[in-house]
Parts: C-alpha cells; structure tokens; sequence
C-alpha cells in the first residue's frame, strides 16, 4: 500500500510540473490583443417619461363615514329578524366563508350544495337561514344562491342587503 501511495503522489508531481506558467506568454499576449480593439456593444438607457401629477383633496368630497351617507337598500316599518328562532348550522359563520359547491336537483325541488370552514358539507334549499347577518335563501340556481341578509342601520332599523354565492371553481 505504501507503494501505491508514493506513486499516486509521483504522478501528481509530475501532472502538475506541466503548469508551472513560464511557457504561457505567448497565451497571455494573444488574449491581451485579440479583445484589444473590440468595444461591447450597450444600448443607451430608454428615457423615463415623467408620471403626471395628481392632487388629491378630500376635503371638498363627502365623508364616507359620516351617517348621512348610509343610503339602506330598503327599509320596511316593523322589519326585524326573529331572534327567538332557532339558529341553523350554517348562521354560525360569515357568509364570506361558505363555498357553494354544487346543486342538487330532484324534480322541480333544487338544494344547493355549500361547504363551510370547518369543512362539512350542507345541503341548503330555500328558505334555509344562512351568514351570521340572519340571512335567508331566496332563490337557487346552477352557478348562485341569493340571500337576503338583514343588517341593523347606523340609526339601528333592520335594512335588507342582497346577498349571493356563487359556484367555486
């Protein structure tokens, strides 16, 4: 083994003697003149169009805030939701967070398939409580179910909002 050792380091003496760099002048010259009078071709930079100014004042546009604003869709004397009513499954999470998914349709009776966060699946036909604003299904079609939702007024009446889902891709 010894012996195999000492002729692996041999070899690499001998590989590396030929790297020694005086017979490369001749090397160092042909690449100092052969890019000598070559420029690299750049493109000049694109001029910047300057962006066109806008000033913004808020001061001469209403306050979107402010009561007066709030226009409700409708509003009908006596329209309150049923809060001794029993809650549905799905009035415990926020219509943004239900998924329709499907329909289902048997004769002339169609339910629409909505899956909620926590990842159950129900089925909804009209009239069926949905969303934490006491929503109601109004109408069912392939691709959305429509909601009525009602929602307490900045002045505290119940005001109609329409609602919808549509179909998740």
């Amino acid at each position: 083994m010894k012996f195999r050792n000492v002729l692996v380091i041999a070899l690499v003496a001998v590989g590396l003697s030929g790297c020694d760099g005086h017979n490369m002048a001749d090397l160092r010259s042909f690449v100092k003149n052969s890019y000598a009078n070559r420029k690299p071709k750049v493109e000049p930079i694109p001029k910047i169009k300057p962006a066109e100014t806008f000033v913004y004042s808020a001061s001469t546009l209403p306050d979107p805030f402010s009561p007066e604003n709030l226009k409700p869709v409708s509003v009908e004397k006596g329209l309150r939701p049923d809060l001794n009513r029993r809650k549905g499954p799905l009035e415990q999470f926020p219509l943004d967070s239900l998924k329709m998914v499907g329909t289902i349709s048997r004769g002339k009776q169609i339910w629409a398939i909505v899956m909620a966060p926590d990842g159950t699946v129900h089925r909804v036909k009209v009239g069926t409580h949905i969303g934490q604003n006491y929503g109601l299904v109004t109408r069912i079609t392939e691709g959305k179910v429509r909601i009525t939702e009602l929602i307490q007024g900045p002045t505290g009446q119940w005001v109609q909002r329409e609602a919808s889902l549509a179909l998740a891709e």
